[in-house]
């Protein structure tokens, strides 16, 4: 199976541009191209390249299971990325051989060691006897005769405030968003302003608070849990839907 001709094929057939398909999927035209074009080294590593395939063949209401069959026979290794180049040439790189002068500082640091444990025991005997002077003063204060409750009520001449009738504090709103598997994309705003925008991998979590709204996109909605105040609310659509979400807070309710 040819997967970038099944796909620009099955995209032309149904009069769909690039454009459309980016809007609607959330990938990047770019993307789409190297899709469609099999330049699979443009792609930002096989994670990213797999989800982006599974979408946009389902988008296309292609055979899901032949287009991700048809990829993994053509035996792709993972692209690496920065942080495993970096660390395969830590890996590689030799180990430098110790100091010559390290007998001669270890005798120092050993001396400097001894020092150190004296000071700081003296330290700890100077803290424990303060600390016993402060709490013996503090006692001897606590032992002086108190006025009668009588004369302390005239000294202090002060009536207790009234109460006020109290407004509870609105919680506001808090969404969990949960990624089970697979990714999505998505874009969170919090009272009017953006809070996030971008792709969330299976196994992360994301949380987000406003006083008055959150408003929110799922790219594929049918892979995140969603929870709303610590209530769940479970999937908020198939996945591959696109949905879009907004949860006010609650108005705040008196008290007398």
């Amino acid at each position: 199976m040819d997967i970038g001709k099944a796909l620009k094929e099955a995209r032309e057939m149904q009069n769909i541009s690039l454009e459309q398909v980016e809007e609607e999927t959330k990938i990047r035209r770019k993307y789409l191209q190297a899709l469609e074009n099999e330049q699979y080294d443009i792609l930002p590593g096989q994670v990213y390249a797999k989800a982006f395939l599974k979408s946009y063949a389902k988008f296309l209401n292609l055979n899901v299971e032949e287009v991700m069959a048809a990829y993994a026979q053509v035996g792709l290794e993972e692209i690496p990325t920065e942080q495993e180049n970096s660390k395969s040439n830590i890996e590689k790189s030799p180990m430098s051989a110790p100091p010559k002068s390290l007998t001669r500082s270890s005798t120092k640091s050993r001396t400097k060691s001894r020092t150190w444990l004296y000071l700081g025991t003296i330290l700890a005997a100077i803290a424990l006897l303060i600390s016993a002077l402060y709490f013996a003063n503090a006692q001897k204060r606590n032992q002086l005769p108190q006025p009668p409750a009588g004369e302390q009520a005239a000294q202090s001449g002060e009536q207790p405030a009234a109460q006020e009738p109290t407004t509870k504090q609105t919680e506001g709103v808090t969404l969990t968003f949960n990624v089970v598997k697979d990714s999505c994309w998505m874009r969170v705003v919090v009272d009017g302003t953006p809070a996030f925008q971008g792709e969330l991998q299976a196994g992360q979590t994301q949380e987000f608070t406003g006083k008055e709204n959150i408003s929110f996109t799922l790219g594929n909605a049918g892979v995140v849990q969603v929870e709303l105040n610590g209530e769940e609310l479970g999937y908020l659509g198939d996945e591959g839907a696109v949905i879009n979400r907004e949860f006010t807070a609650p108005l705040p309710a008196k008290e007398n």
